[in-house]
């Protein structure tokens, strides 16, 4: 996929709040497994970066303009090692309080835009 206008998605997922924990899935994060990253980018994600305040963590996915969340969704359920990297990273991860049954990463409302301003 590459659509020329690129979009921009934000999520919210929490950590396991244990300081030992947060601490591994930040190192887990310095290096990401290689073909994870080449799984995001041929799935149509250009950037992605993640945030951290706590116990709270915040995404923000750069994706081509013709991302299709579904697309993404299901090829990452077909891949095995896609499937291995979610297994370790759920041993770090919880849902927030506004997560659906079953989800892990929620997108957010943006509410504020200054250039619409």
């Amino acid at each position: 996929m590459s659509g020329g206008q690129v979009r921009r998605i934000c999520q919210a997922l929490d950590l396991v709040d244990s300081p030992e924990k947060i601490a591994e899935y930040q190192r887990l994060h310095q290096k990401i497994w290689p073909g994870v990253a080449a799984h995001l980018r041929a799935c149509g994600v250009r950037g992605m970066e993640i945030y951290r305040l706590g116990d709270r963590l915040f995404m923000v996915m750069e994706v081509d303009g013709d991302f299709d969340a579904d697309h993404f969704s299901q090829q990452s359920l077909t891949n095995p090692e896609i499937q291995r990297w979610e297994a370790l990273m759920w041993q770090y991860q919880k849902p927030t309080p506004w997560t659906p049954a079953g989800e892990k990463w929620v997108v957010m409302e943006r509410i504020f835009s200054l250039q619409e301003q």
